[in-house]
């Protein structure tokens, strides 16, 4: 049996060592936060987030496995942990994953604010005419309940001291309901909730003030990745909307995170400034509408 060299052998040792990692494809793992999608179940929400999937895996030629979650906690913890090679999420939970080590890189085309909507018949033509009225406003860890509340006092207007009644709206199609039925006076939501109240009951509703924007939802990728790897994802995650793939995994989504038509460049600095206007917001909100 011939003998190698010591050289010789170290050689044919890397070339085989190196096999594996050219025969098959890598493992991306897209996690998302969903947000009120308006769907209960896992499955429901796969289905909504496949032409995402599907859209990446083909771009890339990678294998990509999806996570979803609605649970502000949980994905902190996820996102703790390291889990993902791509984030979806919106901009305080973006803001909280460039902390663990995550890079923004596109953004949703649609920014986030507060719409405060009555319903037509009421008289209210201003945000400061709500004082003395039953108000539902988005729950204080959405990204658009803080921004409400801003929009509130600066048209003069605090909960705890001016508005009749006040509905911390954790779920978004509950206070949507009490408005339509009359429970209400009006809300702040968002505009993807404005949105589906206006295709269900189309005319009912007018907006009568919005609140500051932010940027939206964001697609975020592992910073540790190589810069390689991160060129890749970057050219197929900004600009989806002119690839018909993408553009079909945009108009799949629903809920908070729905309404993009494209996505578009971005950074972690966009994300830490919109943060910090949001911390301070919501620091309003507990003070104004302590948590019970």
């Amino acid at each position: 049996m011939p003998r190698h060299a010591p050289l010789t052998s170290a050689l044919i040792l890397s070339a085989l060592l190196s096999l594996p990692a050219l025969s098959h494809a890598a493992n991306y793992r897209l996690g998302v936060f969903a947000g009120s999608a308006g769907k209960d179940n896992q499955s429901e929400l796969k289905a909504m987030f496949k032409p995402l999937v599907e859209y990446i895996a083909k771009s890339t030629g990678e294998n990509v496995r999806l996570e979803i979650s609605q649970s502000f906690g949980n994905m902190d913890r996820r996102l703790d942990a390291g889990r993902y090679t791509i984030f979806l999420g919106p901009p305080q939970l973006t803001a909280d994953a460039i902390e663990e080590g995550y890079e923004p890189v596109a953004k949703w085309d649609k920014p986030i604010f507060g719409v405060v909507v009555t319903t037509v018949d009421k008289p209210y033509k201003t945000i400061a005419d709500l004082k003395g009225t039953r108000m539902g406003i988005a729950g204080r860890d959405t990204a658009v309940g803080p921004l409400c509340i801003s929009a509130l006092n600066k048209a003069g207007v605090r909960p705890d001291q001016d508005l009749g009644a006040v509905y911390e709206g954790k779920f978004q199609d509950v206070m949507v309901q009490q408005l339509s039925l009359g429970s209400l006076d009006a809300i702040c939501t968002g505009p993807g909730a404005l949105r589906i109240m206006n295709e269900q009951e189309p005319g009912k509703y007018k907006v009568i003030g919005e609140s500051a924007r932010v940027p939206g939802f964001a697609l975020s990728i592992d910073k540790d990745l190589s810069a390689a790897e991160k060129n890749k994802l970057i050219a197929v995650l900004v600009g989806m909307g002119k690839n018909p793939g993408g553009k079909q995994a945009l108009k799949s989504i629903q809920g908070s995170a729905a309404g993009a038509a494209d996505t578009l460049p971005t950074t972690s600095k966009e994300y830490f400034t919109s943060n910090m206007l949001m911390q301070e917001n919501k620091r309003l909100y507990n003070v104004q509408i302590p948590p019970k």
